[in-house]
């Protein structure tokens, strides 16, 4: 009893060692699965996408939400669903119509014909053929309901792709207008320091003519120095917008 126990637990730990994720050999160096190759031949059979874009081009609002509906794989999935419905209520129709069936049927017999001190085999072959048509006459309404469903069915799709359009134009547009704000924040800002540096370098030369004083000087030092950070500020929130988007375009406002 205890050596066939012990058979199955070897061969358990033997497979947790064969599976197990091991931490890699050194900190310099990636670690490879061994499932990693079967992973990446698996990725091989799915098609490339054929999108790209134009990296010097320059897409408005109306461009950029038509790339957005094209590629997007929410629209491909929602367009599906709704051939689906449509397909599904073309099976409920069909259940209006008649169904013929034909078989044919062939059969083929050999015996052995006794004749004299002789026997003599023969062979014959019958045909038969059947056509059979179904028609449902009375159902009390239950292809009306059935086809009343479907076409409910199918409209909901109709409905769910069409707002599944909305959904993208409206985050298309959205980080479209976020970019042109970025764009203008930073506009102020490099605006706002050039100002900052022309009042400190006023400033500076009031100090050496005696006109200023040095707070004056490093009230004017201290503007400059948050009008830098602004200016930082917004060329993250500039990079920040077209991060969102995979390749980097320049956007024109469409107004």
């Amino acid at each position: 009893m205890n050596i066939r126990l012990a058979i199955p637990s070897l061969v358990l730990l033997s497979v947790g060692r064969v599976f197990a994720q091991n931490a890699p050999a050194s900190p310099d160096r990636p670690w490879h699965s061994f499932g990693e190759q079967q992973i990446k031949d698996d990725a091989k059979l799915f098609p490339e996408s054929g999108f790209s874009v134009e990296p010097d081009g320059t897409y408005v609002l109306a461009e950029l939400v038509d790339l957005a509906e094209t590629h997007n794989p929410e629209t491909r999935v929602a367009w599906e669903s709704a051939r689906a419905r449509a397909a599904a209520l073309g099976i409920a129709r069909s259940e209006l119509y008649p169904t013929i069936s034909a078989v044919a049927l062939s059969q083929i017999d050999r015996a052995e014909v006794p004749l004299g001190s002789q026997f003599y085999r023969q062979t014959k072959q019958t045909f038969a053929g059947a056509l059979e048509l179904n028609y449902t006459i009375f159902d009390f309404g239950g292809r009306a309901g059935r086809i009343a469903a479907a076409r409910a069915e199918l409209l909901t799709a109709n409905f769910g792709f069409n707002d599944t359009h909305r959904k993208i134009i409206y985050q298309v547009a959205q980080t479209y207008y976020r970019l042109l704000n970025a764009l203008g924040q930073e506009d102020s800002a490099r605006a706002s320091l050039t100002n900052a540096q022309a009042a400190q370098q006023a400033a500076e030369d009031r100090l050496k003519q005696g006109l200023a004083t040095l707070p004056d000087v490093l009230e004017a030092r201290s503007a400059m120095a948050q009008a830098q950070y602004d200016l930082q500020a917004a060329l993250g929130a500039e990079e920040i917008a077209r991060g969102i988007w995979l390749p980097r375009l320049e956007f024109a406002p469409a107004f």
